[in-house]
């Protein structure tokens, strides 16, 4: 559903609409294809969460993820994400989990580390996720937008997660103007007809 098969994706998403379930619900396809995993994340998720969305691993099956636990610290860790993911294949695949801080403009030394993951692991998969934010000028359109500014942007192909404005554990992911709705259930999100 990302389509990160087709180069670096950035989940853009409203606050608490489920960009961690949905990247944790890539893991499961990715170990099944005999794929390896970096995890890191600027907060760890929700262990009984993580736990359910990943019921169908088996305990070998969790060697072939690394979790990076960054905190506030991404450019301290991107040489360690960069040299694990060095042998990474298209099977394979880095997720950085709240790349940059909710609030304010993200940290050029955070633009500058997701730049040099995308250019270093060009032979794998990338995602990344953040807090998208309301465009409070009025303009017409979409009115979400997603951080980084124009150098992630032209970088990776952004995808939007929001909550429903009325269906209660309705989520709406758009991509290339296309438009899904997905249902949040104890696996992560699912894809729902409309």
């Amino acid at each position: 559903m990302i389509g990160y098969h087709d180069g670096p994706v950035h989940v853009s998403a409203s606050p608490g609409s489920g960009k961690t379930a949905l990247c944790l619900g890539i893991i499961p396809g990715i170990i099944s294809a005999g794929g390896k995993v970096i995890w890191s994340c600027r907060k760890m998720p929700d262990p009984d969460r993580s736990r359910e969305i990943l019921a169908g691993l088996s305990e070998v099956d969790y060697e072939n993820i690394s979790i990076i636990h960054f905190s506030n610290e991404l450019p301290k860790y991107t040489n360690a994400i960069i040299s694990m993911s060095r042998d990474f294949s298209k099977t394979d695949i880095v997720i950085l989990d709240d790349w940059c801080g909710s609030y304010g403009r993200a940290r050029k030394e955070e633009v500058e580390s997701v730049m040099r993951i995308s250019k270093s692991c060009e032979a794998t998969n990338v995602v990344i996720t953040s807090s998208s934010y309301e465009d409070a000028s009025g303009a017409p359109g979409e009115n979400w937008i997603s951080r980084g500014g124009r150098t992630v942007n032209e970088a990776f192909k952004t995808v939007f997660l929001q909550k429903h404005p009325i269906k209660q554990g309705v989520r709406i992911f758009r991509s290339n103007g296309v438009e899904k709705l997905l249902l949040m259930t104890k696996r992560g999100l699912e894809e729902i007809s409309s």
